[in-house]
């Protein structure tokens, strides 16, 4: 059975675009459309409606709202409208709200305005699953629940799931974008951002995932085995894997590069591949024509290395559009992800992904002593703490970390 949230990707996801295009270009009027589509969902509120609804005398309109017990009591208002806006704002009253049908609303919403792309649609569908199905809270209305639910289940998800600081950033987004909606929908008079300013969750509450410096980057060493191999087993995948090390690039930048990008002794990063999930739940694989970031939107300069392997990967496919095309395809992004790890593993080496092939390439850049301004220029970035913080890691072998340390302390007894 195709799950409810996948069909509204469907349906909101493959026309997304040429809406865009009719609302930009003027042929209709957004606002005309959204009323449009609330004037059919108040029919259909009012066709449910089992009581007739009639003219007085008077002047004033009448109809019987039900209450308790099977009973009902009458209700007048000066116009048909007016009477229509209490039936409307009592049926609504009647129906569950759930998180899962605001979270429907809202996530809808912003990729049908184009406020987000469909794989950020499917990342945000998988972290509302991990984080709130079979929670109690997603199983009562929204318009009963309390700060005080909120906070417990916030409190309880960080404990029982062990969430980092990070992974919680995932979780407060949702939140924040659900409950804002909700307000706006008059679902809640909750100010999530009231709330979560006042709400103090300690550092220790957070799980700390300690991930050492040899698992972040490459050596020296390492990086020379693998550079060995690649030049003994020449292919496009290979040399594009040893291409991310000469560059930095995030590897879904790496398999969207065309020739066109090289300009000069520079690699100008337009586009990066994405991926999302279609209607049958099957992975779907584009090039977007802009960067991961808007930072990301750079040119890298290439040194002399770098330029001597692009030259290789030109013999290899000297007319494609795509610098890594294979049986006239491009190579995406997982060709390459699988393969470093086979190359790790054939060379004897902890397994590792390309991401950590960036990272090497930016604590290469920080321990040579090249200016900051230029570190986040060529890795895309857009501060220097964001490099160091994440990216920067020892990657000297211990026998190198002694001799430093030997050099820098010499206090003699």
């Amino acid at each position: 059975m195709i799950d409810t949230m996948e069909l509204n990707s469907f349906k909101y996801g493959q026309n997304n675009e040429i809406l865009r295009f009719i609302i930009s270009s003027g042929m209709i009027d957004i606002n005309d459309v959204q009323n449009s589509i609330e004037a059919m969902k108040r029919d259909e509120i009012l066709k449910q409606h089992p009581y007739e609804i009639w003219e007085s005398k008077d002047g004033k309109w009448y109809t019987y709202l039900p209450v308790e017990n099977n009973g009902r009591i009458l209700k007048k208002r000066k116009s048909k409208k007016d009477l229509e806006n209490v039936l409307i704002e009592y049926y609504k009253n009647q129906r569950t709200i759930l998180l899962k049908d605001v979270f429907q609303e809202w996530i809808s919403q912003k990729l049908e305005y184009g406020e987000i792309q469909k794989q950020t649609y499917d990342r945000y569908t998988t972290d509302y699953h991990r984080f709130f199905d079979g929670a109690g809270i997603s199983k009562k209305d929204i318009r009963k629940i309390t700060e005080d639910d909120l906070e417990m289940f916030i409190r309880e998800t960080i404990r029982n799931k062990e969430l980092s600081n990070k992974s919680y950033g995932g979780l407060r987004l949702l939140i924040i974008g659900m409950f804002k909606h909700a307000k706006k929908r008059k679902y809640t008079e909750i100010s999530i951002t009231q709330f979560l300013g006042d709400l103090d969750l300690p550092k220790k509450c957070f799980t700390k995932k300690s991930i050492s410096d040899e698992e972040s980057v490459f050596t020296d060493e390492e990086v020379e085995k693998i550079t060995h191999y690649i030049k003994e087993n020449v292919s496009l995948i290979n040399y594009g894997i040893l291409l991310a090390f000469q560059t930095g690039v995030r590897v879904g930048e790496l398999c969207a590069i065309k020739y066109s990008d090289i300009q000069g002794n520079k690699l100008c990063i337009r586009r990066t591949e994405v991926r999302y999930r279609d209607v049958d739940g099957n992975y779907v694989f584009e090039v977007r024509e802009s960067p991961k970031t808007e930072a990301g939107n750079r040119d890298i300069i290439l040194n002399s290395e770098a330029r001597k392997t692009i030259k290789e990967i030109r013999k290899l496919n000297p007319f494609g559009e795509y610098m890594f095309v294979q049986d006239g395809k491009r190579i995406k992004e997982k060709a390459f992800s699988v393969k470093i790890v086979k190359i790790c593993r054939y060379v004897g080496i902890k397994e590792r992904s390309m991401h950590k092939a960036r990272k090497t390439y930016a604590t290469k850049l920080i321990n040579g002593g090249v200016d900051e301004s230029i570190v986040i220029k060529q890795m895309g970035h857009t501060s220097i703490d964001c490099t160091k913080h994440y990216y920067y890691f020892n990657n000297k072998d211990d026998e190198d970390v002694v001799k430093q340390i030997e050099k820098a302390i010499s206090y003699q007894v």
